[in-house]
């Protein structure tokens, strides 16, 4: 790996983002190894995983890298909590960046390293654009990329050195592999599921829609501890969402058995959340073109309590709900949904309808079918089974 473009530079000190995983660690070392003077900084909060901190602490005493440990559980409790809408990462990343950028404007540093591999094509496609964006002579390896659409600047003394940007992460483990080293891994789901990813504190496994608050961050630890543990015994990775309980496991298929591991922890899972059977069948359909006109409260409630009428559905729990252009219209029972979404930025209406065997509502898919002829006035629509 060539580095002379820090080796050659005004200031060549480098600070290096270390989570503990694999890609920040083979970053340190090469740069280590390439004769750059490098300090790591690693950031904890109380309710993370201790595993990426003991990766950290034992690679720089083994390649005597200098390491900055800063615990911001402070500034990460009183940044993220009353979040909903599930992982907060993005928001805990401005945080920590914001820490960070006391130790960029320090002047001790010339350089910040950030372990990006090849396979971060969101990363990747984000620093092109802020390349092309703002015309600057610049590599993928050696930018001034840094978070631009968090407001993030780095100061005008400092650059950013990717080392891992050109590698797969296949010869990212090769170079670690070559190196002797093996990183202990925490056999979460992490963020992506099925794609490539990168392991995380638990906090991201937050049920979508719940407040984040101490007890929950508490309640994730724990039970994130937990499986984790089922998943490294088991040599595949897991993870539960809370306060759901709901569990993933990749590969899947031991979701059962990691049920049966927490519970002897003395841990509480609901197995409805986990259950896989699916009781309710459902219509969709979809309206290629809305006329303009109803866009108007009044009619669009009318068609929406029509419809209801017509599928005989005589319950009063509806919620309409409305951002800007797009409306949102729902019911539901005990055996019967229906939710109707128009978005008249685009003039498309969306309607899925819900019922169970139990259900006494209308649910014949002809029926369903001739309503959106009825209501819509259009014949731009399509109807399916889900």
């Amino acid at each position: 790996m060539n580095f002379d473009n820090i080796l050659n530079s005004i200031n060549p000190n480098v600070i290096a983002m270390l989570s503990g995983g694999k890609d920040s660690i083979a970053s340190v070392v090469m740069l280590k190894k390439a004769g750059i003077s490098v300090t790591a900084i690693h950031f904890i909060h109380k309710w993370g995983s201790e595993i990426p901190t003991n990766e950290a602490k034992r690679i720089c005493k083994q390649f005597d890298i200098p390491l900055i440990i800063y615990d911001f559980t402070k500034e990460f409790s009183e940044t993220v909590s009353g979040y909903q809408a599930g992982r907060p990462c993005l928001i805990c990343k401005k945080t920590m960046y914001s820490i960070l950028l006391d130790y960029l404007s320090s002047k001790k540093y010339g350089w910040l390293c950030i372990g990006d591999n090849g396979n971060d094509r969101t990363t990747i496609a984000r620093i092109k654009d802020y390349i092309s964006n703002n015309k600057l002579n610049e590599s993928l390896k050696f930018n001034t990329y840094w978070g631009s659409e968090m407001g993030m600047v780095l100061p005008a003394s400092i650059s950013v050195v990717r080392p891992l940007i050109d590698l797969s992460i296949n010869e990212v483990e090769s170079f670690l592999s070559q190196e002797g080293i093996k990183v202990k891994r925490i056999n979460s789901t992490g963020d992506k599921y099925f794609e490539y990813h990168r392991e995380g504190c638990p906090i991201q496994f937050a049920d979508i829609g719940v407040e984040l608050d101490e007890t929950l961050f508490s309640d994730l630890k724990i039970y994130n501890d937990a499986i984790t543990d089922f998943a490294r015994k088991n040599n595949i990775l897991a993870s539960i969402h809370m306060p759901s309980t709901f569990i993933i496991t990749i590969p899947t298929g031991y979701e059962t058995k990691a049920i049966k591991s927490l519970q002897e922890k003395g841990l509480h899972v609901n197995k409805l959340a986990n259950s896989s059977s699916v009781d309710f069948q459902s219509y969709h359909s979809h309206i290629y073109e809305l006329n303009s006109g109803l866009n108007n409260s009044i009619v669009y409630e009318k068609i929406f309590n029509r419809l209801k009428e017509r599928l005989e559905l005589f319950g009063q729990c509806n919620h309409i709900y409305q951002n800007d252009n797009q409306i949102s219209c729902s019911y539901k029972d005990q055996n019967n949904q229906l939710k109707v979404y128009f978005d008249f930025d685009s003039l498309t209406a969306d309607i899925v309808y819900s019922f169970s065997d139990n259900s006494t509502a209308r649910i014949e898919i002809e029926l369903f079918d001739n309503l959106m002829l009825e209501l819509f006035r259009t014949r731009k629509y399509k109807v399916s089974k889900l």
